[in-house]
């Protein structure tokens, strides 16, 4: 058993490379996929980082990239597809989080957009997207006392964001019902 983390360690390190032919292949498609996105060849960069994330699935770099381009795509649903992926191999990426939980808000999944937004929330509690969003999800969901409290924070942390009075504006809190 020694033997094996004293190798796995060593592997980890480059010490041992054993089997890197993958990764190589993995960065080349990788580094063409980021020169079609530069030639605003989206389609082609996004075939191409498929398969350097087929290559090697954990490529964080490249689950990035492939979200990114979705999205820029208008392809909501198979971006947010790329970053579960992503955020089941780094669940702090706070950034997709967020995203992935403004794009459940416009799919009417608000209960899944919450569980983002606290999510990104535990990560980072300032994060001023994520509280705006948690605000919007816990309104959809009926929880208007948590929305309020939401946005009652957010005016706290960033008094000079006019989004968090604008969205305080809401039927719940004009008095009126949702």
């Amino acid at each position: 058993m020694k033997e094996f983390l004293i190798l796995l360690s060593f592997g980890t390190l480059g010490l041992c490379a054993p089997d890197t032919m993958h990764v190589k292949s993995a960065l080349s498609t990788y580094d063409a996929a980021q020169s079609a996105i530069q030639k605003n060849q989206t389609s082609d960069a996004i075939t191409l980082l498929r398969k350097a994330i087929e290559i090697e699935p954990t490529f964080l770099d490249a689950l990035e990239a492939l979200a990114d381009q979705l999205l820029k795509g208008g392809r909501s649903a198979e971006a947010g597809a790329a970053m579960t992926q992503l955020l089941e191999i780094d669940p702090d990426a706070t950034h997709y989080r967020v995203l992935l939980g403004e794009l459940l808000l416009k799919e009417k999944q608000a209960q899944r957009a919450l569980a983002q937004f606290s999510l990104a929330l535990k990560h980072e509690p300032r994060n001023a997207e994520a509280l705006l969003g948690f605000a919007a999800a816990a309104r959809q969901v009926g929880m208007n006392d948590r929305a309020a409290q939401a946005l009652r924070r957010g005016r706290k942390l960033y008094p000079s964001d006019d989004r968090f009075k604008a969205a305080d504006a809401g039927p719940h809190d004009r008095g009126l019902r949702p």
